[in-house]
């Protein structure tokens, strides 16, 4: 089962990338055989204009993934918390996403603070970053507070109590994308109909 862990910040070598390593090494206990991490520090990802320009056209930056994406059975977003806000390389990301890549599709979002916040990126995303590419946010979520001092930089949890968490929400996010694929299969042509959320 292929997983795609998008890490938000768009600073090199930043907690963010921090934490979805940290993730993907959890994930492989969880059942993902395939797990990518798309890390948009590195990515030129145009930013999206509403469709003036032609990102379907086979020379944009985004065919290349939006093809990785198709194949993804499960997402985990990571975001750190800038100015209370989720940052602009992951909301321009999510403006170039639709139904094809996302649709009807487990995402675990997480956050990152340097402090005791981190929920405000959160209630950003669950309330527009799912509209128009029908990703399904997990319930449950992850806050990776005091950023900088939960995850060590060989990738050790410093908390046993937010390792549990942070595993039994991977297992769910597997759980979730085993019962979503019988949901894609069940409306996946009808769906093509509804492309766009009301």
């Amino acid at each position: 089962m292929k997983l795609t862990i998008i890490s938000g910040s768009q600073r090199p070598d930043s907690n963010s990338q921090r934490v979805a390593c940290y993730l993907k090494k959890l994930s492989n206990e969880h059942g993902f055989t395939d797990i990518q991490i798309l890390d948009l520090s590195n990515v030129e990802l145009p930013l999206h204009d509403g469709y003036t320009t032609d990102i379907s056209a086979e020379s944009h930056p985004w065919q290349a993934i939006a093809r990785d994406l198709k194949e993804s059975e499960a997402f985990i977003f990571v975001t750190p918390e800038w100015h209370g806000m989720a940052t602009p390389a992951l909301k321009n990301f999510l403006l170039h996403c639709s139904l094809a890549e996302l649709g009807h599709k487990p995402a675990l979002l997480s956050s990152v603070s340097s402090g005791i916040n981190g929920v405000y990126p959160l209630c950003e995303l669950r309330m527009t970053g799912f509209k128009n590419n029908h990703v399904c946010f997990l319930p449950d979520h992850l806050i990776f507070r005091q950023g900088g001092n939960l995850i060590s930089s060989d990738l050790v949890c410093n908390e046993e109590a937010f390792e549990g968490r942070a595993n039994y929400t991977l297992k769910l996010l597997k759980s979730y994308a085993t019962a979503l694929k019988l949901v894609r299969d069940d409306v996946s042509e009808e769906s093509k109909n509804y492309q766009y959320g009301m």
